[in-house]
């Protein structure tokens, strides 16, 4: 008879370690930004455990043109806007994320209970920057938590992890933009991005390792913009050269 029960004790834990185990292999982490005047106006960052990082991107925000002239004077302006709004389409990037970034984001969404409270700073009005949301899901959770601000430092520093990650994604993207149609630009984006990768504010590089490769030993473009793209590509100590085809 013991044997028996301690061969169902045995099954029980390992039904249980596995459960934890399916859950912890399932779980996300996900942080989702809405502001009109932000750019992108709407994006989402889900972080897999296994690393795997989903971005979607819907730019809903004015154009620099409608911005200057806003608020917009009549309905047929406002027309305009909502249609060149509509006319956007999703952007999608799946990258790996690097394994100390991965670790860090899953440490602090479980230090702060999995996102299940209130971290909205409510002592006084402050400047609006954007409706944010935090969430985590697994198999036994689906929590979450929306913000402007937070007096948090676990929230601030995961806000300021997932936006740097999608300043990264958006500035990959313009850079794609201006290698085909705006050559004359690639100065002023690399000049900035090499500024904020010195400052610590740009996150998993390795995710647009490929445009700055290729910029970084373009002839055609400037010369001080291939070294913008080479120092960035240092200070992530990724290869400034892209790797050959297998």
């Amino acid at each position: 008879m013991s044997t028996v029960r301690g061969f169902a004790g045995c099954l029980l834990i390992s039904l249980i370690a596995s459960q934890l185990f399916s859950q912890q292999q399932d779980a996300s982490v996900i942080f989702k930004f809405s502001w009109k005047y932000g750019q992108p106006s709407d994006y989402i960052v889900t972080l897999h455990r296994g690393g795997q990082v989903d971005y979607v991107s819907d730019d809903h925000s004015l154009s620099w043109p409608q911005q200057r002239n806003h608020p917009v004077e009549s309905n047929a302006e406002q027309a305009v806007q909502d249609n060149e709004a509509a006319s956007k389409e999703r952007f999608t990037k799946q990258f790996q994320c690097t394994d100390s970034l991965r670790q860090k984001i899953f440490l602090l969404a479980e230090q702060l209970k999995f996102f299940d409270g209130q971290f909205e700073f409510t002592a006084h009005p402050v400047a609006q920057t954007g409706s944010k949301t935090l969430g985590y899901e697994d198999s036994a959770h689906h929590t979450s938590t929306t913000y402007n601000y937070s007096e948090n430092p676990s929230i601030q520093e995961l806000t300021e992890l997932f936006q740097g990650i999608s300043l990264t994604i958006e500035s990959g993207r313009k850079l794609e933009f201006d290698r085909r149609f705006d050559k004359l630009s690639l100065d002023q984006d690399l000049k900035a991005l090499d500024q904020l990768s010195k400052d610590g504010h740009l996150y998993e590089v390795q995710a647009i390792a490929p445009v700055l490769q290729r910029l970084a030993s373009d002839r055609t473009v400037l010369h001080i913009a291939q070294q913008s793209a080479q120092r960035i590509l240092a200070r992530a100590r990724l290869a400034v050269a892209p790797s050959p085809p297998q």
